[in-house]
Protein backbone atom coordinates (compact mmCIF):
# COMPACT_ATOMS: atom_id res chain seq x y z
CA UNK A 1 0.00 0.00 0.00
CA UNK A 2 2.63 2.38 0.78
CA UNK A 3 4.35 1.64 -2.31
CA UNK A 4 1.14 2.65 -4.14
CA UNK A 5 0.54 5.59 -2.36
CA UNK A 6 4.89 6.69 -3.44
CA UNK A 7 3.35 6.31 -6.96
CA UNK A 8 0.75 8.40 -6.68
CA UNK A 9 2.50 10.89 -4.80
CA UNK A 10 5.20 10.90 -7.43
CA UNK A 11 1.69 11.74 -10.19
CA UNK A 12 1.16 15.04 -7.89
CA UNK A 13 4.73 15.68 -8.02
CA UNK A 14 5.38 15.16 -11.77
CA UNK A 15 2.04 17.50 -12.39
CA UNK A 16 3.10 20.54 -10.34
CA UNK A 17 6.07 20.41 -11.80
CA UNK A 18 5.45 19.73 -15.40
CA UNK A 19 2.78 22.74 -14.80
CA UNK A 20 5.02 25.61 -13.51
CA UNK A 21 7.69 24.46 -16.31
CA UNK A 22 5.06 24.61 -19.12
CA UNK A 23 3.76 28.01 -17.10
CA UNK A 24 7.33 29.45 -17.25
CA UNK A 25 8.18 29.02 -20.86
CA UNK A 26 4.80 29.93 -22.10
CA UNK A 27 5.08 33.14 -20.15
CA UNK A 28 8.67 33.68 -21.71
CA UNK A 29 7.60 33.04 -24.88
CA UNK A 30 10.25 30.41 -25.93
CA UNK A 31 7.22 27.80 -26.50
CA UNK A 32 3.79 28.01 -27.72
CA UNK A 33 2.69 25.08 -27.00
CA UNK A 34 2.60 22.67 -23.87
CA UNK A 35 4.51 19.34 -24.54
CA UNK A 36 5.05 17.90 -20.77
CA UNK A 37 2.16 18.85 -18.21
CA UNK A 38 -0.78 16.96 -20.86
CA UNK A 39 1.37 13.76 -20.66
CA UNK A 40 2.77 14.19 -16.86
CA UNK A 41 0.77 10.68 -16.10
CA UNK A 42 3.14 9.19 -18.17
CA UNK A 43 5.62 9.57 -15.40
CA UNK A 44 4.23 7.50 -12.86
CA UNK A 45 2.88 5.34 -15.33
CA UNK A 46 5.87 4.62 -16.49
CA UNK A 47 7.18 3.86 -12.75
CA UNK A 48 4.03 1.53 -12.76
CA UNK A 49 5.43 -0.87 -15.07
CA UNK A 50 9.23 -1.06 -14.24
CA UNK A 51 7.83 -1.80 -10.36
CA UNK A 52 5.71 -4.49 -12.13
CA UNK A 53 8.68 -5.88 -14.17
CA UNK A 54 10.72 -5.53 -11.12
CA UNK A 55 8.25 -7.44 -8.81
CA UNK A 56 7.19 -10.05 -11.78
CA UNK A 57 10.72 -11.10 -12.43
CA UNK A 58 11.67 -11.66 -8.83
CA UNK A 59 8.31 -13.45 -7.94
CA UNK A 60 8.66 -15.62 -11.47
CA UNK A 61 12.36 -16.37 -10.55
CA UNK A 62 11.73 -17.56 -6.91
CA UNK A 63 8.71 -19.99 -8.32
CA UNK A 64 10.79 -21.40 -10.66
CA UNK A 65 13.63 -22.22 -8.51
CA UNK A 66 11.81 -23.07 -5.48
CA UNK A 67 9.67 -25.42 -7.44
CA UNK A 68 10.98 -26.77 -10.98
CA UNK A 69 7.08 -28.23 -11.18
CA UNK A 70 5.70 -24.31 -11.15
CA UNK A 71 7.83 -23.56 -13.95
CA UNK A 72 4.91 -22.86 -16.10
CA UNK A 73 2.99 -20.40 -14.33
CA UNK A 74 6.73 -18.98 -13.78
CA UNK A 75 6.67 -18.06 -17.47
CA UNK A 76 3.07 -17.20 -17.53
CA UNK A 77 3.51 -14.54 -14.63
CA UNK A 78 6.43 -13.23 -16.84
CA UNK A 79 5.04 -13.32 -20.33
CA UNK A 80 2.13 -11.97 -19.03
CA UNK A 81 4.01 -8.95 -17.02
CA UNK A 82 5.96 -8.56 -20.21
CA UNK A 83 2.82 -7.90 -22.38
CA UNK A 84 1.24 -5.33 -19.78
CA UNK A 85 4.22 -3.33 -19.53
CA UNK A 86 4.92 -3.45 -23.50
CA UNK A 87 0.99 -2.27 -24.02
CA UNK A 88 1.66 0.38 -21.46
CA UNK A 89 5.02 1.85 -23.30
CA UNK A 90 2.81 1.65 -26.23
CA UNK A 91 0.26 3.81 -24.92
CA UNK A 92 2.75 6.69 -23.69
CA UNK A 93 4.00 6.08 -26.97
CA UNK A 94 0.74 6.61 -29.02
CA UNK A 95 0.24 9.78 -26.39
CA UNK A 96 3.37 11.69 -26.51
CA UNK A 97 3.65 11.72 -30.33
CA UNK A 98 0.24 11.97 -31.39
CA UNK A 99 0.21 15.32 -33.47
CA UNK A 100 -1.31 18.29 -31.90
CA UNK A 101 -5.33 19.35 -32.02
CA UNK A 102 -6.13 22.26 -34.46
CA UNK A 103 -5.44 25.24 -32.52
CA UNK A 104 -5.87 29.14 -33.42
CA UNK A 105 -2.04 29.00 -33.55
CA UNK A 106 -1.83 26.48 -36.60
CA UNK A 107 -4.30 28.43 -38.26
CA UNK A 108 -2.63 31.65 -38.08
CA UNK A 109 0.11 29.85 -39.49
CA UNK A 110 -1.47 28.63 -42.32
CA UNK A 111 -2.82 31.95 -43.03
CA UNK A 112 0.40 33.58 -42.88
CA UNK A 113 2.34 30.81 -45.02
CA UNK A 114 -0.46 32.03 -47.83
CA UNK A 115 0.26 35.66 -47.62
CA UNK A 116 0.40 37.62 -51.14
CA UNK A 117 -1.77 34.89 -52.40
CA UNK A 118 -5.46 35.35 -53.66
CA UNK A 119 -7.75 33.00 -50.96
CA UNK A 120 -10.93 32.04 -52.38
CA UNK A 121 -14.16 32.74 -50.53
CA UNK A 122 -14.79 28.78 -50.31
CA UNK A 123 -11.18 28.71 -48.30
CA UNK A 124 -11.93 31.98 -46.09
CA UNK A 125 -15.30 30.11 -44.95
CA UNK A 126 -13.39 27.03 -44.08
CA UNK A 127 -10.69 28.72 -41.93
CA UNK A 128 -14.25 30.40 -40.19
CA UNK A 129 -15.47 27.34 -39.34
CA UNK A 130 -12.20 26.06 -38.15
CA UNK A 131 -12.42 29.18 -36.51
CA UNK A 132 -16.01 28.10 -34.74
CA UNK A 133 -14.90 24.34 -34.02
CA UNK A 134 -11.90 25.53 -31.69
CA UNK A 135 -14.65 28.48 -30.44
CA UNK A 136 -16.16 25.12 -29.20
CA UNK A 137 -14.40 23.24 -27.89
CA UNK A 138 -12.12 26.03 -25.96
CA UNK A 139 -15.65 27.09 -24.16
CA UNK A 140 -16.08 22.94 -23.24
CA UNK A 141 -12.96 22.87 -21.50
CA UNK A 142 -12.97 26.63 -19.99
CA UNK A 143 -10.56 27.57 -17.66
CA UNK A 144 -11.51 29.14 -14.00
CA UNK A 145 -10.96 32.92 -13.66
CA UNK A 146 -8.35 32.61 -10.51
CA UNK A 147 -6.27 29.99 -8.87
CA UNK A 148 -7.90 29.61 -6.07
CA UNK A 149 -8.30 27.00 -3.29
CA UNK A 150 -11.66 26.81 -3.83
CA UNK A 151 -10.70 26.59 -7.66
CA UNK A 152 -8.61 23.78 -7.23
CA UNK A 153 -10.60 21.60 -4.93
CA UNK A 154 -13.70 21.81 -7.64
CA UNK A 155 -11.02 20.94 -10.56
CA UNK A 156 -9.65 17.94 -8.54
CA UNK A 157 -13.52 16.31 -7.73
CA UNK A 158 -13.86 16.91 -12.05
CA UNK A 159 -10.50 15.25 -12.20
CA UNK A 160 -10.87 11.87 -10.09
CA UNK A 161 -7.38 11.21 -10.90
CA UNK A 162 -6.13 14.11 -8.67
CA UNK A 163 -8.07 12.35 -5.50
CA UNK A 164 -5.72 8.75 -5.88
CA UNK A 165 -3.27 9.73 -3.57
CA UNK A 166 -5.36 11.38 -0.74
CA UNK A 167 -7.33 8.41 -0.86
CA UNK A 168 -3.98 6.04 -0.76
CA UNK A 169 -2.80 7.60 1.94
CA UNK A 170 -6.48 7.08 4.17
CA UNK A 171 -6.73 3.98 3.41
CA UNK A 172 -2.80 3.87 4.58
CA UNK A 173 -4.17 5.25 7.71
CA UNK A 174 -6.60 2.89 8.48
CA UNK A 175 -4.63 -0.40 7.27
CA UNK A 176 -1.73 0.95 9.79
CA UNK A 177 -4.32 2.14 12.83
CA UNK A 178 -5.26 -1.61 12.78
CA UNK A 179 -1.61 -3.05 12.90
CA UNK A 180 -1.59 -0.31 15.51
CA UNK A 181 -4.36 -1.66 17.61
CA UNK A 182 -3.26 -5.35 17.13
CA UNK A 183 0.17 -4.44 18.23
CA UNK A 184 1.42 -5.37 15.04
CA UNK A 185 2.83 -2.15 13.97
CA UNK A 186 4.38 1.04 15.68
CA UNK A 187 2.48 4.23 16.23
CA UNK A 188 4.90 5.97 14.74
CA UNK A 189 3.64 3.93 11.01
CA UNK A 190 0.30 5.70 12.31
CA UNK A 191 2.01 8.98 12.19
CA UNK A 192 3.65 8.70 9.29
CA UNK A 193 0.45 7.66 7.43
CA UNK A 194 -1.35 10.68 9.15
CA UNK A 195 1.25 12.86 7.50
CA UNK A 196 1.23 11.21 4.56
CA UNK A 197 -2.33 12.56 4.37
CA UNK A 198 -1.62 15.74 5.11
CA UNK A 199 1.17 16.33 2.41
CA UNK A 200 -1.12 14.31 -0.24
CA UNK A 201 -3.81 17.16 0.36
CA UNK A 202 -1.52 19.83 0.44
CA UNK A 203 0.69 18.88 -2.49
CA UNK A 204 -2.41 17.89 -5.02
CA UNK A 205 -4.36 21.54 -3.81
CA UNK A 206 -0.56 23.06 -4.92
CA UNK A 207 -0.37 21.18 -8.16
CA UNK A 208 -4.41 21.84 -9.13
CA UNK A 209 -3.21 25.80 -8.51
CA UNK A 210 -0.42 25.07 -11.13
CA UNK A 211 -2.58 23.63 -13.59
CA UNK A 212 -4.82 26.15 -13.25
CA UNK A 213 -2.63 29.10 -13.68
CA UNK A 214 -1.33 26.82 -16.31
CA UNK A 215 -4.24 27.32 -18.09
CA UNK A 216 -5.28 30.79 -17.57
CA UNK A 217 -2.03 31.91 -18.99
CA UNK A 218 -2.99 29.02 -22.14
CA UNK A 219 -6.58 31.18 -22.19
CA UNK A 220 -5.14 34.28 -22.39
CA UNK A 221 -2.10 33.21 -24.76
CA UNK A 222 -5.12 31.88 -27.30
CA UNK A 223 -6.84 35.17 -27.16
CA UNK A 224 -3.86 36.86 -28.59
CA UNK A 225 -3.69 34.28 -31.23
CA UNK A 226 -7.64 34.53 -32.03
CA UNK A 227 -7.66 38.24 -32.14
CA UNK A 228 -4.53 38.22 -34.82
CA UNK A 229 -6.41 34.83 -36.83
CA UNK A 230 -9.52 37.24 -37.24
CA UNK A 231 -7.80 39.77 -38.52
CA UNK A 232 -6.04 37.76 -41.25
CA UNK A 233 -9.36 36.13 -41.64
CA UNK A 234 -10.77 39.95 -42.40
CA UNK A 235 -7.44 40.91 -44.47
CA UNK A 236 -7.82 37.26 -46.39
CA UNK A 237 -11.72 37.63 -47.09
CA UNK A 238 -11.50 41.46 -48.35
CA UNK A 239 -8.62 40.39 -51.01
CA UNK A 240 -11.08 37.59 -52.23
CA UNK A 241 -13.83 39.86 -53.28
CA UNK A 242 -11.28 42.48 -55.09
CA UNK A 243 -11.38 41.97 -58.80
CA UNK A 244 -8.43 40.78 -60.59
CA UNK A 245 -7.14 43.48 -62.61
CA UNK A 246 -8.01 43.06 -66.35
CA UNK A 247 -9.88 40.16 -66.10
CA UNK A 248 -13.34 41.58 -67.44
CA UNK A 249 -10.63 42.04 -70.48
CA UNK A 250 -9.03 39.14 -70.65
CA UNK A 251 -12.60 37.40 -70.55
CA UNK A 252 -14.86 39.38 -73.03
CA UNK A 253 -11.76 38.58 -75.59
CA UNK A 254 -11.79 35.20 -75.13
CA UNK A 255 -15.63 35.04 -76.00
CA UNK A 256 -14.72 37.01 -79.07
CA UNK A 257 -12.46 34.53 -80.07
CA UNK A 258 -15.21 31.57 -79.31
CA UNK A 259 -18.15 33.40 -81.14
CA UNK A 260 -15.66 34.27 -84.14
CA UNK A 261 -14.70 29.90 -84.00
CA UNK A 262 -18.06 29.06 -83.83
CA UNK A 263 -19.31 31.44 -86.65
CA UNK A 264 -16.04 29.90 -88.66
CA UNK A 265 -17.91 26.46 -88.33
CA UNK A 266 -21.23 27.13 -89.79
Amino acid sequence: MAALWLVAFSAQVADYATARFDHLRLARGVRTRLRLHPVAWTVPLAGIAIVALTISADWSTRLFFADPAQAPAAILIALGTVVVAVIIVAIIAVVVVRPPADSYRLVRDELLESAGLRIHQDQVDEFRARVTAIDNATKAHRAADAATVSAALQLSVRTPHRLIAPVLAVVLVVVSGIAAGQDSASPWVVLGAVLAVVVSVVVGIVAAQASLALAMSVRSTQDVYRGELMSLIVEAERSSKKRVAGLGDRVNRALSILREQQEGTK
